[in-house]
């Protein structure tokens, strides 16, 4: 929804709004080609349904990052708070207590940030889809990885449109197999790299975990804690960009291989 100075804001709304694939149908319905199944035309649909699932990810991970930042935002509050609770206020802080300091403008920034993004994909959202960011469903499913053989299977696709637009004026799978290639290449290389951010994220939510009940053992404990907690949702928020980008990357093979519709039950 809108707040009373035009920015767009999330709200409790979108947990029960529209799946992607809701919004995909709503596009589809309204951009499908009217006449005709060729090349030109798939390959126009494909690119738009690649735009709106771009646009989704944008906005639900936007959205999942400002969460996310907000609530560590508050853990860390709560840690000053009880430091506050317990007297150790001083005329001058502590080291421990700059430094929470200089970590919650951090995270006030990382909030600011998230909050700018999520303002800009909304709005993006929304001229490409003629709905609110706020209609938009949490993306329960996440990334789920190809299968090696599916891939083969794509990579034996574009070649074989690759031969029947040989035949045609259209020309569009010229350099089809080169396109895909490299398309392979980069979701092979995002795989890797959601891999990396998931395994960096169970080792900080290890660490936060072993760390929480240092807060009652002082101002020390109370900030290893703290430290764990922003650690704990930087990597959470590089999560969160690394799974969009890889599941962006694996709709893009399917999309050069002009299948995206079909693997998306749209036809």
């Amino acid at each position: 929804m809108r707040s009373s100075d035009g920015a767009f804001r999330p709200d409790a709304s979108a947990a029960t709004g529209m799946a992607f694939r809701d919004v995909l149908r709503h596009v589809h319905t309204r951009e499908a080609p009217c006449e005709g199944h060729g090349p030109a035309d798939l390959r126009q649909l494909n690119q738009q349904l690649l735009r709106v699932l771009n646009a989704c990810h944008e906005v639900d991970t936007a959205r999942r990052r400002l969460m996310g930042g907000l609530n560590a935002q508050q853990i860390l509050k709560d840690v000053g708070d009880l430091l506050n609770a317990r007297g150790e206020r001083a005329v001058r802080p502590s080291p421990e207590r700059r430094r929470l300091v200089a970590m919650m403008q951090d995270l006030w920034c990382s909030v600011d940030m998230a909050m700018a993004l999520w303002d800009s994909a909304g709005r993006y959202f929304t001229r490409l889809t003629r709905l609110l960011p706020a209609q938009l469903d949490a993306n329960g499913v996440g990334f789920v990885p190809v299968a090696p053989d599916e891939i083969d299977r794509l990579a034996l696709e574009v070649q074989r449109l690759g031969e029947a637009s040989a035949r045609t004026p259209d020309g569009y799978c010229h350099s089809a197999s080169d396109r895909f290639a490299l398309a392979r290449a980069a979701y092979l290389q995002a795989v890797t790299d959601w891999e990396q951010a998931q395994r960096r994220w169970a080792r900080a939510s290890r660490v936060r975990q072993q760390a929480e009940p240092g807060v009652h053992l002082g101002a020390r404990g109370a900030l290893v804690f703290a430290k764990a907690v922003s650690d704990q949702e930087w990597q959470r928020s590089n999560l969160l960009m690394r799974e969009a980008h890889a599941s962006m990357a694996s709709h893009a093979l399917y999309a050069v291989a002009l299948q995206l519709p079909r693997h998306l039950g749209l036809s």
